[in-house]
């Protein structure tokens, strides 16, 4: 019996896992549907300036609709996407392989011969996402070689692999990745604008390979859709159900209005199986509602949220006084150094006019872990000089004059997400992380404070870290990874090494969730290989 509602895989969310997951699910022949909270964005929607914030952030309580999200855990900032395409819309291209710390992780070691089992699987990830060489290096690029220089691990600094079309800059070819099948692409203008949306068709977003591609086979996906519970039929591990559905998935539209007011309609299909593909956050949020408050799946592993890391993280900024030199020219990271045995460090940048991230930053300090004693070092920088702090803050043309340091480090650090009831949350449901005392997550790295003073040396430059940073000690991560631990069965894990729930036939995980350990580097490239590996073990449909 085949009802219009029932579908064989529901995939919940569109970044890297969602949508390995739609088209491999596709190719395989069976009835796919993803759901997305994020709104649809075509190239010419994107914003031109990521101060246009109804289109740049994602904040639905103030009707801002856009693809960029900040989450304030307790102790955490976490950077991350939304929208059909997930974190690819918003990410900065960067796609590169970690070293072998990440395969060596104890987390999975003994599960399998990780690096092995991946190989074939990164590949195919990086012919799908069209990974190319940076072709071009800029000032910051050459600024930041000669510090490796100095620091003696100047024979490690390379260019970046991204997924960029590097065509002729602004010249539109029939598609250059999939023999015709995929859309037109244009060549990439250097233009800066990879992290605000790319609107000149060069940057290779989700929706221009595997998305665009599990459409072409039938793939439906609605937009603007919460997912609020996944609920087991009556029967259906028995096969009773007549459609053979196993999950009912309820969802409700994301941007309507007056969303704490006004109950929104809430929609229902039904599914055989369903991937949770909502990226870390959005994936445990969504599991712990489902075991905890709905209790419709109260046998998720008690290791759900556990081992969640943040690839050792910190944002730290380098405003020029001078303007003799255009920091905002090239893709949104151009090169990596390593600074030294577990560290690696990324230029970044913004185009012009799009300065909005210069109020979320504050004078670079070094001070204890007391926030009065934090506040009172930081005025009084300030008040040594007060030029220079205006200077970080007056210009129009913040973008052309900074440069980000993306610091990222293999040391281990971790959190444990539960989910209950804080200040933070207003004393509603949410994600509250508690931190490992062993595996400390700091927030200054000093090989990052190091790196930033000498390029601000060599640039005649101010330092700047997040204002959450400088005043609470807080650290910020662009990759927050982990909660759904691998292991042999629910006793040490959410998953099997197949990204099979424990106790759910036919629910799977396919995130950054998954992945066992910090690697390091720009993690997509690794989450869309795990989800390749994952999709491999699902049988072609009879």
């Amino acid at each position: 019996m085949h009802h219009s509602n029932t579908y064989d895989f529901v995939v919940i969310g569109s970044g890297f896992g969602g949508s390995v997951s739609a088209l491999r699910l596709a190719e395989k022949g069976y009835r796919v549907l993803v759901l997305e909270r994020g709104k649809r964005y075509r190239d010419e929607d994107f914003p031109r300036s990521n101060w246009n914030l109804p289109k740049f952030l994602w904040l639905p309580a103030v009707r801002c609709f856009g693809f960029m999200q900040f989450t304030m855990l307790n102790g955490v900032m976490v950077l991350h996407g939304s929208g059909v395409g997930g974190g690819s819309l918003v990410y900065a291209n960067v796609l590169m392989e970690p070293d072998d710390r990440l395969f060596e992780a104890p987390a999975w070691r003994d599960l399998a011969e990780w690096k092995t089992v991946l190989r074939p699987h990164y590949a195919v990830a990086k012919r799908m996402l069209g990974v190319a060489t940076n072709p071009r290096q800029w000032p910051a690029d050459n600024t930041l070689r000669a510090i490796a220089d100095e620091l003696g691990t100047g024979a490690n600094s390379r260019p970046t692999e991204v997924g960029v079309f590097f065509g002729t800059p602004g010249e539109t070819v029939p598609d250059p990745y999939f023999d015709g099948e995929g859309p037109d692409r244009a060549g990439c203008t250097h233009c800066g604008g990879c992290m605000v949306g790319c609107r000149y068709n060069a940057k290779n977003i989700l929706v221009k390979n595997y998305l665009y591609l599990a459409e072409k086979r039938g793939v439906e996906i609605r937009s603007e859709a919460t997912v609020r519970d996944i609920r087991p039929l009556p029967d259906a591990q028995t096969g009773d159900q007549s459609d053979g559905a196993r999950y009912a998935v309820t969802y409700q539209r994301s941007t309507r209005l007056f969303p704490g007011l006004i109950p929104a309609p809430v929609k229902t299909v039904r599914a055989r199986n369903v991937v949770v593909a909502a990226g870390a956050l959005g994936t445990l949020r969504l599991l712990f509602h489902c075991r905890d408050v709905a209790r419709t799946l109260p046998d998720l592993s008690p290791h759900l949220g556990d081992r969640v890391r943040t690839n050792s993280e910190a944002l730290l900024g380098i405003t020029s006084r001078t303007t003799g030199v255009d920091y905002s020219e090239g893709v949104a990271i151009t090169s990596v150094i390593q600074a030294d045995a577990v560290t690696q460090v990324e230029p970044t940048r913004y185009p012009p006019g799009s300065g909005l991230i210069k109020l979320m930053a504050a004078p670079m300090i070094q001070a204890g872990n007391s926030i009065p004693a934090r506040l009172l070092a930081l005025l009084g920088h300030i008040a040594r000089r007060p030029l220079d702090f205006l200077r970080s803050k007056l210009p129009p043309d913040w973008a052309r004059r900074t440069t980000i340091l993306l610091v990222m480090q293999t040391e281990d650090n971790l959190l444990r997400l539960r989910f209950g009831r804080h200040l933070r949350t207003l004393f509603g449901r949410g994600l509250i992380a508690e931190h490992d005392p062993d595996y400390t997550i700091h927030a200054m790295l000093p090989i990052g404070h190091r790196v930033a003073e000498a390029f601000a040396q060599r640039t005649n430059g101010i330092t700047q870290a997040a204002i959450h940073e400088s005043l609470l000690n807080m650290p910020t991560t662009a990759h927050i990874l982990g909660g759904c631990p691998m292991g042999r069965s629910a006793a040490d894990g959410v998953i099997d090494v197949q990204c099979r729930v424990f106790g759910y036939p036919g629910l799977y995980v396919v995130d950054g969730s998954v992945m066992p350990a910090n690697p390091g580097i720009n993690p997509s490239l690794t989450i869309t290989a795990l989800a390749e590996y994952a999709l491999s073990h699902v049988a072609e449909k009879a």
